[in-house]
């Protein structure tokens, strides 16, 4: 029977055992309704499952908004930031709706997380 090696901080193996679990149990609650209910209202109160969701994103989160106009213009980018460096886009999509926005960084998100 082979031993196998430990890290030589055990917190992490748990950090990455927690984590992996934690993604499992987040990618279960999406499905099609979750998705839509978010497209509906992106921002302000959400169901039990959407917050659970939203909050793993947030930990820490890849991807953001960037305002190319103040209140007119989005575009979707990687997180984090080099500072002294622009953002850069994931796309060339520029969004005119904030909500439309934020939505396409939570579908950014899910298609990330069910990569993974």
């Amino acid at each position: 029977m082979a031993a196998t090696k430990l890290p030589a901080d055990r917190q992490l193996l748990v950090l990455h055992r927690f984590d992996a679990r934690l993604r499992e149990q987040v990618k279960d609650l999406i499905d099609d309704d979750l998705i839509e209910e978010h497209r509906r209202q992106p921002l302000g109160q959400h169901s039990d499952a959407l917050e659970r969701v939203l909050n793993y994103f947030r930990r820490p989160p890849r991807f953001g908004l960037y305002v190319r106009k103040p209140c007119r213009e989005f575009q979707v980018i990687a997180l984090p930031v080099t500072p002294g460096e622009p953002p850069q886009p994931i796309d060339d999509t520029v969004y005119t709706d904030e909500n439309e926005a934020y939505h396409a960084v939570f579908l950014k998100h899910v298609e990330t997380l069910r990569a993974q």
